[in-house]
């Protein structure tokens, strides 16, 4: 089964220019950040169509779910795929689709408390959004426990996630994550943001304001627990990233003191990085975790 992206996800419309222009304003600010990139977690381009899994629900969040039949009598070990600020479980896709993903995980693309719908009210404690994730992490059968993958800001959550859940976790992704609390903070146009109204600035970006107001004093008390982090983990950054700052990817090796961590820098690369590097980032992980034992 082929996976394409759901019907029932609302994605961000492109169409209204007032909103893209004071978006643009907002966001791009003299950076000059490309205004498609702004649409990147919650609108990815699936090349294969095929048909639909099913939406699961538990408690506030969506996730769909792909564990292939194996020859192996061994259970498959979890992934878990956690996206960033705006978005969905579509922006896993291209990974849930993938048949070396297939053959060597049990597989959940996850839509995050906060987002199932799109105008719904946001979840901004990491701690929350790590408790939304326990009950997934139990799916895990193969006695490993489950690895994390976060892009973007849900790079803090299955961060927050491993810190709490330490023996549920056994492996960590951070796709241009943030992490750094002295850079990763809300930025003027976030300030700014706050008071423009959601029918200007749209659902989507002005629910990723609402968790990217209060980070900062969250990974400032994360600090102590990274040394705590001790399973694989692998760390993927583009140089070019203007959505994270890439030293995000610096400051998580620098902390993860007591961990086996592999370090990916990518010249030339974006944000984008988590679809344009797919194909490296796969053969990372089967590399990094599916090659362990």
């Amino acid at each position: 089964m082929l996976l394409e992206n759901s019907p029932g996800m609302k994605l961000i419309p492109q169409s209204n220019v007032l909103r893209l222009g004071l978006l643009g304003f907002l966001l791009v600010g003299l950076a000059a950040i490309p205004t498609n990139e702004l649409f990147a977690q919650s609108q990815i381009p699936i090349e294969i169509p095929g048909e639909r899994a099913p939406v699961l629900s538990l408690g506030d969040l969506e996730y769909i779910e792909i564990n292939t039949p194996s020859i192996s009598p061994q259970a498959k070990q979890l992934i878990v795929f956690v996206h960033g600020t705006p978005g969905s479980f579509n922006a896993f896709i291209r990974y849930m689709n993938d048949p070396q993903m297939r053959e060597n995980f049990h597989m959940i693309a996850v839509t995050r408390p906060g987002w199932v719908e799109r105008d719904a009210e946001k979840i901004p404690s990491l701690d929350e959004q790590a408790a939304a994730l326990e009950p997934l992490l139990r799916m895990d059968a193969s006695g490993k426990g489950a690895i994390l993958m976060g892009h973007s800001y849900g790079g803090p959550v299955i961060a927050k996630t491993a810190m709490s859940y330490k023996e549920l976790v056994a492996g960590l992704v951070f796709v241009a994550s943030t992490g750094d609390p002295e850079i990763s903070g809300p930025r003027w146009y976030n300030r700014f943001a706050v008071v423009i109204p959601r029918f200007i600035l749209g659902d989507g970006l002005k629910g990723a304001n609402a968790e990217i107001m209060p980070l900062r004093p969250q990974l400032e008390a994360m600090l102590p627990d990274w040394e705590n982090i001790e399973v694989p983990v692998l760390i993927v950054q583009g140089d070019r990233d203007r959505l994270v700052n890439p030293r995000n990817a610096e400051f998580m090796q620098e902390m993860l003191i007591n961990a086996d961590v592999t370090y990916l820098w990518r010249e030339g690369q974006g944000h984008f990085v988590l679809w344009e590097e797919a194909s490296l980032i796969v053969d990372s992980i089967i590399e990094k975790f599916a090659t362990a034992d």
